[in-house]
This record gives structure tokens, sequence and C-alpha cells, in this order.
């Protein structure tokens, strides 16, 4: 697996076989939590959590109530009806529908390997096995120390955002802005990528690729987000919501023009020293820096920043720093590049999700 070179300094061998060992591994513990979790909940007393919310979350929608707030129709409608269908298919079987969360979050974390092929990202199998054994990824996604870390619809916005990566590196942006628009239409991470897009677009006079965007992004955007105010009961009560309510996990609720101004702030900033030189992939996950700043006051999350670990294994910087130590008996030597730099970032996101648990929660 290592060997020394012709200076004495370590250096991987095979990251191919790491790599494969790295996804048994990621593979693994996720079916590990899966009949953990069913083992656990065999005492009716243990609380279930996210899953459980998801699962009665389009009730009222059967009721004819259409309560939009926190814990029944707080989802785009997209969302929505991706839990009305998956809802409709475990035949009212809950201990069914937490297999299909487990399986989404699974395929979806597998079909990575698809997006780093398109990207041609070098040591495919190391960086996937990386990303699958990726501690914030595993916290936020998988795990929960007090209850089941399923989040069924966090699964349905990676969908839509993988389906847009993958088509991405093609020359005709159609089917990228299609699934962009989808990815915005589940949950709001991504949306300040829009207003990027026209206004890249837009300063660049590149009308070919703004007709594109106003079709292909347009479409979703109006059928599931625009649309439903006017046909959808109390459908504004859910943006409304989110701006100006609280909850009792949040560290601290601003006036809402505090929110606002922060927001505003790190959109301009970003618009007027980066857009000209950024592309379309960086536009898309900045954008969720960006959603982070006005979300993050409504529930204390870190793990809404959990997709920028895909962007973070996506880049082809092989070397941003290196570290080399001299000792006596040994000589230290690695590069640092997107993928370990990831790694590590992530490792400092699963720590901050730690405290926020002990100390807020």
């Amino acid at each position: 697996m290592f060997e020394k070179d012709e200076e004495g300094r370590w250096k991987f061998i095979n990251y191919k076989q790491i790599g494969i060992l790295f996804i048994i591994l990621g593979i693994s513990i996720r079916i590990f939590m899966l009949i953990y979790y069913y083992i656990v909940h065999v005492d009716p007393m243990v609380a279930w959590g996210d899953i459980m919310v998801n699962y009665h979350t389009t009730d009222s929608m059967f009721t004819g109530e259409w309560i939009w707030d926190i814990t029944e129709l707080e989802y785009p409608p997209l969302t929505l009806y991706l839990l009305v269908f998956f809802k409709f298919i475990s035949f009212n079987i809950f201990e069914l529908f937490v297999f299909y969360a487990f399986l989404l979050e699974l395929l979806v974390s597998l079909s990575f390997y698809f997006i780093l092929k398109k990207f041609e990202i070098k040591n495919i199998k190391f960086v996937l096995g990386l990303f699958l054994i990726n501690p914030f990824i595993f916290l936020n996604n998988v795990f929960s120390p007090l209850n089941c870390g399923y989040h069924i619809t966090d699964s349905f916005f990676y969908i839509f955002l993988i389906l847009s990566l993958y088509y991405y590196p093609k020359e005709d942006k159609s089917l990228f802005f299609l699934f962009s628009g989808l990815t915005m239409s589940t949950k709001w991470f991504t949306l300040p990528a829009a207003a990027y897009f026209f206004i890249k677009f837009l300063y660049e006079k590149d009308w070919k690729e703004m007709k594109k965007f106003l079709i292909y992004i347009g479409i979703p955007l109006v059928i599931f987000l625009i649309s439903p105010i006017l046909y959808l009961p109390n459908y504004l009560d859910l943006y409304i919501g989110w701006l100006s309510s609280s909850e009792p996990t949040v560290l601290y609720n601003p006036p809402i023009y505090i929110k606002i101004i922060l927001f505003a702030a790190i959109f301009l900033v970003y618009l007027i020293f980066r857009i000209r030189k950024a592309d379309l992939l960086e536009l898309t996950f900045f954008s969720i820096i960006v959603m982070f700043s006005i979300m993050f006051w409504r529930r204390t999350y870190i793990r809404y920043l959990t997709p920028l670990i895909l962007y973070g294994h996506l880049k082809t910087n092989s070397n941003i720093f290196t570290i080399d130590i001299n000792l006596k008996f040994t000589r230290v030597y690695f590069k640092v590049g997107n993928h370990l730099l990831t790694y590590a970032l992530s490792i400092l996101g699963c720590i901050g999700s730690i405290l926020i648990i002990l100390f807020i929660f």
C-alpha cells in the first residue's frame, strides 16, 4: 500500500486498493446503521426522528387542511409529491419507507462515481471511497445519535443535483439547466444560482445560453415554485415562515431585515468580485453558501453545507499545499490536494455539527 521513494519519503502506491477498501467500508457501515435502527426501534418508546416526520409530512394534504409549517408541509411541492409517491409504494408500512430512505441515500452516494468519471477525476475509486466514509455526510445524512438519521428529502435534492452534474460537461447545457431547475424545486439550497446564471449571461451577452436558461430552468421553477401560489391554499405561509419564525433549536433569531441584509451582502460581494471568472458549476455550489446565510437562522444546521463536498471532489487542483516533515527515523511527505482538503474541512463541519447537538439541541 505504501513504499519509500529514492529520497526516503513514504508514498501511496495503490490508490485503487485503498479506494475499494473505503467503498466496502462505506457500504458496510450504511447497512449496519439500517439494521441498528430497526433493532433499536423495536422499542416503541424510541423516537424515529426526522424520517417519521417526513412520513407524516403530507398528511394535511389529504385532510384538506394544507398546513404549511415546520412539522407538516414545510417543503416545496415537488418534494411533497415525491414523499407522497414513496409513501404510496410503502403500502402504509413505515419500516418499508425507512428502507427506501436508506436505499436512496446509498444509491445517490454510489452514483457519484459516474460524476467523477464524467469529470475525468483521477483515482476514481479512491475518491468515491473517501466520499463514502466522509464523516460529515455520514453524520448528517445517515446517522444521528438521538434518533434515525435519514433525511429522505435531502436525497430527493441530491438525485436532481447529481443528474445536473452528470450533464454539466456536455457542450449543450440544456439538460444541466433542466435538472438544475428541478434541484432548486426540491429544496432551495441552490436557488440563488438562477439569479447568478441570469446575470452572468446578461453580462456576457450570451443570448443563446440565456434562451436555454430561461426555458429549461424556467419551466420547473414556474411549475413547482411559482404556479402553486395560484392554486395551493396558504402556500405563501411556507416562505413567510422560513423568513420570520424560529424554533427552539435556533441559536439566535435576528430581525428579518438583518437576515436579508446578510443574504444580500454575501450575494452582492460574490457578484461584484467573482461572477465574471466563475463557471456555472462554481455558481451552483456557491449559491448553497448564499442560501445558508438565511436558512441557518431558521434552523441551526450546518448540514445545509453538505452538498459542497461534491464540489470539493470535482475540483482539479491536486496540489494545494505540501507537508514535508523530516524526522530522525523517517520522513513524512504528502501533497494536500482538493480531495484531502475537502475531507479535512468535512471533519471540521462534523465537529461543528456535534457541538450544535451538544449545546443547542
